[in-house]
């Protein structure tokens, strides 16, 4: 046999010993804890874990108030650091914009543009729903008024066509993709932008708009809905 392997073998026998030995007297010495546990008064349990419980409510509260005692500062700037997007990928939408027509930003100017939710790709989905002469600024309203490339791709596919403002005015009054397609197949297809915040202003929802159509055997005009809203408040 190998002497290398040989060693190695001893060695590992030597261990499984040491680690019986440990085992076996772990085993005892729980055994005696147990039998001394058995026999402590209930009086010496009770202090004991009295102690025990204000000890660690203590180091509690020194873990508590050495987390406060923190620099904020330092910890503002570690998360600086973590939201810094990466080299390449700012390098790639300074590309991508460049070619679009936005000229040569610079890293500063993409940095904050992506801190406002503005990429090369909504920027792109947009200026391709006709919106070519985008300026960063409307990007970045759009972003603000929580107007996503999506809706205004589906408010598009509805059959309207809204400006930059118009998509942010529908967004501020709350006005969804979602709720404008519901009113559409309960039949109301010519139903304008201003009536749709009317409706969202009032509070009308999809559920009423259906009860009432139910109830009535006919489809309500705009002006019926919220009457018919204000009246059952």
């Amino acid at each position: 046999m190998n002497t290398k392997f040989q060693k190695l073998k001893d060695q590992l026998q030597s261990l499984e010993k040491e680690d019986k030995f440990v085992g076996s007297s772990a085993y005892k010495h729980r055994n005696t804890l147990l039998e001394l546990g058995s026999s402590t008064p209930t009086w010496l349990k009770m202090t004991l874990f009295g102690a025990f419980l204000l000890s660690f409510i203590l180091y509690m509260g020194s873990q508590i108030f050495n987390v406060n005692a923190v620099d904020i500062n330092t910890v503002e700037s570690v998360q600086s650091w973590v939201d810094q997007p990466d080299e390449e990928l700012l390098a790639g939408m300074s590309s991508w914009m460049e070619e679009m027509g936005y000229g040569n930003l610079s890293q500063q100017d993409l940095v904050e543009l992506r801190q406002q939710g503005v990429m090369a790709t909504f920027v792109s989905r947009i200026r391709d729903l006709g919106h070519e002469n985008l300026t960063l600024d409307e990007a970045v309203r759009l972003q603000q008024n929580d107007v996503s490339a999506t809706f205004a791709t589906m408010m598009q596919e509805l059959g309207y066509s809204l400006t930059v403002n118009d998509l942010i005015e529908l967004r501020q009054h709350n006005v969804t993709a979602y709720y404008t397609s519901n009113l559409h197949d309960l039949g109301y297809t010519d139903i304008t932008t201003e009536e749709l915040i009317r409706l969202k202003d009032t509070g009308v929802e999809i559920a009423e708009v259906k009860q009432l159509m139910s109830d009535n055997s006919t489809k309500p005009t705009v002006s019926e809905l919220i009457r018919h809203h204000i009246s059952n408040q």
